[in-house]
């Protein structure tokens, strides 16, 4: 059985990045080019500390990776032209480490890796709310990010806070924001990785279950509007009964049937 290649794309990918940083290196840099959670990215880069060559410290409040040979190097402008594993030639420069054959190859491992492994409901979170923070104007807060987010605002601030403890992210000092290690994040790019990573059941768990309890508390205030009209209008009970039934069956069904809230456009 052959060994899967994303960690390796992961490895090659954040050696080039750092050498372009002086040899430090935040794990949620890595997310716009590949489809991954933090853990997975954490977990590969956590290998190579194994080494002498990269050391696993905290610079800025953000959890980082210095890899010492890249420690002298002056800073220079990240650009990948070749493959960061097949080192073919890349078509399109922006935001691309890897050929659309390995993109493809690392895709169908991933989706293995996902009948055991939980990675997409995390990096589905992880992504969109990395993006919002990228691109959002400054300062972002919860609230700003909660009304661009697919989730409610206890889940964001939840999501936020497990984020902040891992170190990914963190708050501008002196106020209620956020921020992220330097890294940019297109849109373009965003909703490629994104595409793929919702693929998966387990991506969108937790969007289905917030529809299923609107769709559940919204049937049972139908129901319960028909029982206060029964006792108030003296409307027969059962024809009322079987009407909001029905009523809140639809209404239900129009809920939880959806299509996904998309991101909102960001000016």
């Amino acid at each position: 059985m052959s060994h899967p290649i994303w960690p390796v794309v992961i490895e090659n990918l954040a050696e080039q990045l750092s050498a372009a940083q002086s040899g430090v290196l935040h794990a949620a840099q890595l997310l716009p080019y590949l489809p991954v959670s933090l853990r997975l990215v954490e977990q590969t880069l956590d290998e190579l500390c194994a080494s002498d060559r990269v050391e696993k410290t905290t610079c800025n409040g953000f959890n980082s990776y210095i890899f010492k040979e890249s420690i002298d190097r002056t800073p220079h402008h990240f650009s990948l032209v070749n493959c960061v594993y097949s080192n073919d030639a890349l078509d399109d420069h922006t935001f691309s480490a890897v050929s659309p054959q390995v993109r493809a190859t690392i895709e169908s491992e991933l989706a293995n890796l996902s009948q055991s492994d939980p990675w997409p409901a995390e990096a589905v979170k992880e992504h969109e709310l990395i993006y919002l923070i990228n691109n959002l104007p400054a300062p972002v807060t919860t609230s700003n990010l909660a009304g661009h987010s697919r989730l409610p605002f206890k889940n964001v601030e939840m999501h936020l806070e497990q984020l902040k403890q891992h170190k990914a992210i963190g708050n501008i000092e002196g106020q209620i924001a956020w921020e992220l290690p330097p890294l940019r994040y297109p849109k373009a790019t965003y909703l490629r990785n994104s595409t793929f990573i919702r693929k998966f059941p387990g991506a969108i768990k937790e969007e289905l279950e917030v529809r299923l309890i609107k769709a559940l508390s919204s049937a049972l205030l139908v129901l319960l509007a028909c029982a206060i009209l029964a006792a108030t209008a003296r409307i027969p009970f059962p024809f009322l009964f079987i009407g909001g039934l029905l009523v809140a069956t639809i209404i239900a069904f129009r809920i939880f049937k959806a299509a996904p809230k998309p991101i909102p456009e960001i000016k």
